[in-house]
């Protein structure tokens, strides 16, 4: 179970998130809806462990997140670009995590050409996808979502959809899924987080 105890996030003068205490199950599927601007970026940061919170616990089966080895918590952030070496191709990027097969490629529309390309090549709808396949390797047990398929046309974002729904209750997966859409929260969430500003 991944917990988030007690949360609380300044940026600068700002508190973004005061107070903040949920959790998530494996398979289980939380939408985090807010408007843009608000500071849903920055939570799933936090949750990932990409950055540290003001106040609070993030904590995997009770214990505080690895440093040291692969994190079963990933991020797949709204900027995908940011987190590629723009120097390597996407594939070796992908490689240091794990050897996707044939199939995952596929089920998220993947060319296999684009795996030889490096970042500076693709577009942001390419690279999303890229860094979703990075993010799934087998060792991850809670996926965060960060607008993921916002820049895709409806029939991927529906594909891509469908198979990580199928993913959260084969494994089973848990997913955080952080969204300015509401209708898409509703459709592949099981529950929303109560958010509560400060």
């Amino acid at each position: 179970m991944l917990c988030c105890r007690d949360l609380v996030i300044r940026q600068g003068n700002k508190v973004l998130w005061q107070d903040l205490t949920f959790s998530v199950s494996a398979g289980e599927r939380i939408g985090i809806f807010a408007p843009s601007g608000t500071g849903k970026t920055t939570l799933g940061r936090v949750l990932a462990g990409w950055q540290k919170p003001t106040a609070g616990l993030i904590l995997l089966d009770e214990k505080p997140l690895p440093v040291d080895q692969y994190c079963p918590v990933q991020l797949v952030p709204q900027h995908p670009e940011l987190t590629f070496n723009p120097w390597r191709n996407t594939g070796d990027s992908v490689h240091d995590a794990w050897h996707p097969d044939k199939e995952i490629v596929e089920r998220l529309h993947i060319n296999a050409e684009w795996l030889t390309r490096r970042p500076g090549q693709l577009s942001g709808g390419e690279l999303a996808r890229i860094a979703l396949l990075r993010a799934l390797d087998p060792r991850t047990r809670f996926l965060i979502a960060d607008e993921i398929t916002a820049q895709l046309d409806p029939a991927i974002q529906r594909d891509i959809w469908t198979y990580l729904l199928e993913l959260c209750s084969q494994r089973p997966l848990g997913m955080l899924v952080i969204s300015h859409q509401y209708a898409l929260i509703k459709q592949v969430c099981s529950k929303e987080l109560p958010v509560k500003k400060p």
